[in-house]
């Protein structure tokens, strides 16, 4: 990834996280290895997060209540207590992996000063909570984007249109000056599609 990407009409640069910003390859075996137990809410985590793929449901608070209801239909446990092991077991316990085994691409600070210099604004976009933290675990400072944020925070899953134009409304930034760079097509560029904004897809290593 260079910054040939970058067009002189760029404004706004839209970074994924998981995937894009570093390498996920092996995470939810390393997950596994430090105990992450509970594999059935594991794979009810999985199928519902693929389930609601590309849902609103309009707060953060709604998308919780729905998603962790969906989460407890599948297991034998309340939905308290599925919110309780996403947020203080399963992030968490990816946070700790990044931090332990994984980094940031090599293009990615590069990159990112780019931008900077040129003015151009940028934002993480993360299907994921705990998305300052993550950044952290990868040696990579929130204050170097303008805004760090979750698509769950928003009130939905990528690739969801009313994610990116919340983004767009937030930046004062119109479509066709932003570019989304992500490692999948049919979340990452299927939400720059549904606002005709430009989209770079990461292959990594």
């Amino acid at each position: 990834m260079d910054t040939s990407v970058l067009s002189p009409n760029t404004r706004l640069v839209i970074f994924d996280l998981d995937g894009t910003l570093y390498d996920k390859r092996g995470i939810i075996g390393k997950m596994m290895m430090l105990g992450i137990g509970h594999w059935s809410l594991l794979l009810a985590e999985r199928r519902t997060r693929k389930a609601f793929r590309g849902l609103y449901m309009g707060s953060e608070e709604l998308f919780y209540r729905a998603y962790f209801h969906k989460m407890a239909k599948r297991t034998l446990l309340s939905e308290k207590q599925v919110s309780k092991w996403y947020h203080k077991v399963y992030m968490p316990m990816m946070v700790r992996v990044l931090q332990r085994w994984h980094h940031a691409m090599p293009w990615v600070k590069p990159f990112v000063k780019e931008c900077r210099e040129r003015g151009i604004k940028m934002v993480v976009l993360s299907d994921y909570g705990h998305t300052h933290e993550k950044l952290r675990a990868l040696n990579l400072n929130d204050d170097l984007f303008d805004w760090v944020v979750s698509a769950p925070e928003l009130g939905g899953l990528k690739p969801a249109s009313q994610l990116i134009e919340k983004v767009l409304e937030n930046m004062a930034v119109t479509p066709t000056e932003c570019l989304v760079i992500g490692d999948r097509e049919d979340t990452d560029g299927a939400l720059a599609k549904s606002v005709g904004a430009d989209f770079k897809l990461v292959s990594n290593p």
